[in-house]
Order: C-alpha cells, then sequence, then structure tokens
C-alpha cells in the first residue's frame, strides 16, 4: 500500500467567497502502486474436524492427549483393551497354518496319482483335484478371517490421521470407549471467519490476497506478518442490529502451530491494485478535480482518476509527476 506523505508547506487560498482555506497542505504527485483494502474483525476456526474412534466397543487403557495438544500424523492418541482382537489374530493365524498344509498334503497326493486308463483311476484323478481345491477354498477363507482380525486389533488403537490439533477427548482410562473419544483439526483446516459488510462484500472474491494480524502477539512473535487467502464468501448473510454482514472464509498461507482456535483476528484483504500509475492523495481530488501550484499560484483542474485506494487515487490524466497539489487539512 502507498501511502503519501503531504509536504510541511501550508498555503492560504481565497475562497469563491472571499474567505481563506487556512490549513492546506501540498503533496507531489507520484508514480507507484495504489491498493484497495477492505478490513474486518473475525475469529480463528477450524475448517473441518475429524471425529475419530474405534472398530469395535471396549474399555480405554491407554489415552496419550488432551484438547490442545499438537500431534503429528501417525501419533498414537488411544487404545482399548486388545486381548480379545489379538486372541482372534493368533486363532485365525493358526488355522491359515493348517490349511495351508492341507492344501500342501493335497496337491502332494494329486501330483503322486498314477495315471491310468480305468474308470477307477478317473476317479481317483477327479477325487484329488476336488481335493485341491477344497483345500484352496479353505486356505482363502482362512486369509480372508485373518484379514479381517487383523481390522480388528487394528481398530483398537486411534491414531492421527493427519498432523493436527486435538479438540477434544472423550473418555477416560477405564471407561467405556464412545463412537468418538477424539476430535482432531488437521493442521492444514485452520482459517480466519471474517464478517464484512454488504459495501464491503460487494469487492470481496475468492482467490483475493489478506493480511492477517492477531492483537495477542507482538510484532516480533510469530503471529506478526501473517498472510492468507480468500477461499470462501457466504451467499447469505446474518442481520445484527438492522446491518447484515456476510462471513468470509480466509485461509492461512502457512498457519503457526501455535494458533488458538477461537481467538480474535483481524483481516485486511487486498481487493484491488494497480501498479506504475500516478496517484495524489484521496483528500486531494475534489469533485473530480485537484488545485495544482504553478508558479506559487494555485490552479484548478480536471482529472480523470481510476482505482480510489485507502488513502491514494490513481489519476489517469490530468497532471504530471513531480506536480504539487493542494491537500485540505479538512
Amino acid at each position: 500500500m502507498v501511502v503519501v506523505v503531504a509536504s510541511v508547506a501550508v498555503v492560504a487560498l481565497t475562497r469563491p467567497d472571499g474567505r481563506t482555506a487556512a490549513g492546506t497542505g501540498t503533496a507531489t504527485v507520484r508514480r507507484g502502486t495504489v491498493t484497495a483494502t477492505v478490513s474486518a474483525a473475525g475469529t480463528v476456526v477450524a475448517l473441518e474436524s475429524r471425529t475419530l474412534g474405534f472398530a469395535a466397543a471396549g474399555t480405554l487403557t491407554e489415552v496419550t492427549v488432551r484438547a490442545g495438544d499438537t500431534v503429528p500424523a501417525g501419533a498414537v492418541l488411544a487404545r482399548i483393551d486388545a486381548t480379545a482382537a489379538q486372541s482372534a489374530v493368533d486363532t485365525a493365524r493358526a488355522a491359515v497354518d493348517s490349511a495351508e498344509e492341507d492344501l500342501d498334503d493335497a496337491e502332494a497326493q494329486s501330483s503322486g496319482a498314477t495315471p491310468g486308463r480305468s474308470a477307477s483311476a478317473g476317479t481317483g484323478r477327479s477325487q484329488s483335484t476336488d481335493a485341491v481345491y477344497s483345500a484352496q477354498l479353505r486356505l482363502n477363507n482362512a486369509k480372508l478371517a485373518l484379514k479381517q482380525a487383523q481390522a480388528r486389533l487394528a481398530g483398537t488403537v486411534i491414531t492421527a490421521p493427519v498432523a493436527g490439533r486435538v479438540l477434544s477427548v472423550d473418555g477416560a482410562v477405564g471407561s467405556q470407549a464412545r463412537s468418538g473419544v477424539v476430535v482432531l483439526a488437521g493442521t492444514a483446516d485452520v482459517a480466519v471467519q471474517a464478517q464484512f459488510t454488504e459495501a464491503e462484500v460487494a469487492s470481496l472474491a475468492t482467490g483475493q490476497t489478506a493480511t492477517i494480524t492477531l492483537p495477542d502477539r507482538d510484532s516480533d512473535a510469530d503471529g506478526a506478518g501473517l498472510t492468507g487467502t480468500v477461499t470462501r464468501i457466504d451467499p447469505a448473510g446474518t442481520v445484527s442490529n438492522r446491518l447484515v454482514r456476510y462471513a468470509a472464509v480466509i485461509a492461512f498461507d502457512a498457519a503457526p502451530g501455535s494458533l488458538l482456535y477461537g481467538q480474535s483476528a483481524n483481516v485486511v484483504v487486498t481487493t484491488e491494485a494497480v501498479d506504475g500509475v500516478l496517484f495524489v492523495p484521496t483528500t486531494a481530488v475534489v469533485n473530480g478535480a485537484v488545485t495544482v501550484m504553478v508558479g506559487g499560484r494555485a490552479e484548478r483542474r480536471a482529472v480523470e482518476v481510476g482505482l480510489r485506494g485507502d488513502v491514494s487515487t490513481e489519476v489517469r490524466s490530468g497532471v504530471n509527476e513531480g506536480d504539487e497539489v493542494l491537500v485540505s487539512g479538512g
């Protein structure tokens, strides 16, 4: 954002009514960037949370986290008693071993059968083939049962599917596990939700960049200089004290790990910017014209304005770079 600093020169103008406009300063017409922004207050929110639970009911034997903890992907969050599940895996694995042995025996008998032309020989070969087929089917079923048992065993442990922060924990060691034990918000799922007025939201669009300030951090903390992007604008507004406001979500480009959900934040969204243009302080433009100082005299000039920024306005014609224009002090 370009900030125009008015010079310290003070001049006296004669108004049409003969009165003098005292306290008017001058500013130099410059070339640079003009930026328009809108700002709003908001709060840090989790865009998406994951409710994690166990695959089966059981007694909690371990809870390794509490609300507010930051965890990496794959971290163990909680366990339930796995005695029965482990026993089922052991039994299923033994069944697989037994089925493999039966298949080996059936294949050995089939390959050892003596070819012959008699009807009994044909019947023998058929029986051997059937035995191999049955043994293979039993092995397939045993392997499936083992896979299912292993899945149930894995379901006795809750691990973090993504890196994130624990929002809540429901349950304590010794209690029966509920359907949802841990609620986790991913690190990449954090954003600021801010409320904008009707006039402000008209200039908002997804993809616009923003700066985010966390008031409870000093300038040297990781909350300073944060940037984000507008990712969502609610189509329906909410009314409060007869004022309609629209919620917008600004996602962090790189969220700091120490963020607290629900904490306040201020956002400044850049809605439009133009580079390499002539600009003057916005207060210098009155009714489509500026007053230029030429040889110590004030000369009124009509100008074509472009983008009206926060503190400066683009001027497309009517002045030249280096001109001194009058800026009203009020």
